[in-house]
């Protein structure tokens, strides 16, 4: 079966940005205009915006490190699902600096238009994320 062109895109971006830090490179996998639903309860607009969010996560996580678990692709989405892990190092939603060790899960489903992201929406679990840092 031949391998979904978006397949080594999607590894690509996770090694690079995920696991790279790596914010400046994101126009090489994302539409401008890119629409990135979080956790239903808030949406960014535009690569800046999701930047920004980003850079405050690795800011507060610098180990921050994902692992792919599941890829897969039907019609123009494709869904991933990999665990975090990183130590708290500084102030993250409202959560103070903990310097605890946390591990979490996120599913992400992506829309994509040719091989670059237009929309994404990230589920993540916060809970287990939250317990961890000691924040429940």
């Amino acid at each position: 079966m031949p391998v979904d062109p978006r397949d080594g895109a999607v590894r690509a971006y996770l090694e690079d940005v995920f696991n790279g830090h790596n914010l400046k490179s994101l126009d090489k996998y994302m539409k401008k205009d890119l629409v990135s639903h979080w956790l239903g309860d808030r949406s960014l607009n535009g690569i800046d915006a999701w930047k920004e969010a980003m850079a405050g996560f690795f800011d507060a996580f610098p180990d921050a490190a994902y692992t792919l678990n599941d890829l897969f692709f039907s019609g123009d989405k494709g869904v991933w699902r990999g665990t975090w892990r990183a130590t708290q190092r500084k102030e993250w939603e409202g959560i103070p600096a903990t310097g605890r060790k946390a591990t979490w899960t996120v599913i992400i489903i992506g829309r994509f238009a040719g091989e670059k992201l237009a929309e994404d929406w990230v589920e993540y679990d916060r809970y287990n994320l939250f317990r961890q840092l000691g924040a429940l």
